[in-house]
């Protein structure tokens, strides 16, 4: 993800760049070469209107899918899975509206690692509750079960989600993830008792 940040600043630097040099070849040129100036000037510029609207667009359509899988998270279905997905001071798992979750919650990280929009991602709600499902669950043991029952694979995306999720808010250092999860686990009862709310 980095690295195709770094590409497109590059690019977009480049334009800049291109668009200030024709820009300056243009004001000290001669009169014979206004014109080929004044070409290269105007194919540059229309570049970075391009580069710009590209990125203007590409934001749009994160900010539409956001909205859309919102109202999917908020749906009566859903939100019957999340008020039945687990009851709290047991063990008790219902499997088949826990994946119901974790599969949109798959799609959810998915969607947004592909089209390069994590950051969204994380300052958002649904970001905030792929992070609190995925470490309930796994600290329950129902990753694990489910990935025995499935494949190893499952539910990749939204662990690569989590990993980026935890970098975000206390950074790689072990021991502050480690209290982040221990902070998050001690509010775990409310989280269940107000899902079983809404």
């Amino acid at each position: 993800m980095r690295i195709r940040r770094a590409v497109i600043i590059a690019v977009v630097l480049f334009l800049a760049l291109l668009t200030v040099v024709s820009f300056l070849l243009l004001i000290t040129s001669s009169s014979s070469d206004a014109a080929t100036l004044a070409t290269l000037f105007a194919g540059a510029l229309a570049a970075d209107v391009v580069v710009w609207q590209g990125y203007l667009i590409k934001r749009q359509l994160a900010f539409s899918t956001y909205l859309d899988l919102d109202k999917e998270w908020n749906s009566q279905e859903m939100i019957e899975a999340r008020q039945r997905v687990h009851t709290p001071d047991s063990d008790e798992w219902d499997y088949s509206r826990l994946e119901t979750i974790l599969e949109f919650l798959e799609k959810l990280s998915l969607m947004f690692r592909v089209s390069g929009d994590m950051r969204l991602l994380y300052r958002t709600t649904l970001g905030w509750y792929a992070s609190r499902y995925f470490l309930f669950a796994r600290h329950h043991g129902q990753i694990d079960h489910l990935r025995e029952l499935w494949s190893e694979r499952v539910y990749g995306d939204i662990e690569d989600f989590y990993d980026l999720y935890l970098s975000w808010e206390v950074g790689r250092s072990k021991g502050k993830r480690a209290n982040w999860e221990k902070k998050c686990l001690a509010t775990e009862m409310s989280f269940w008792n107000q899902e079983q709310k809404d």
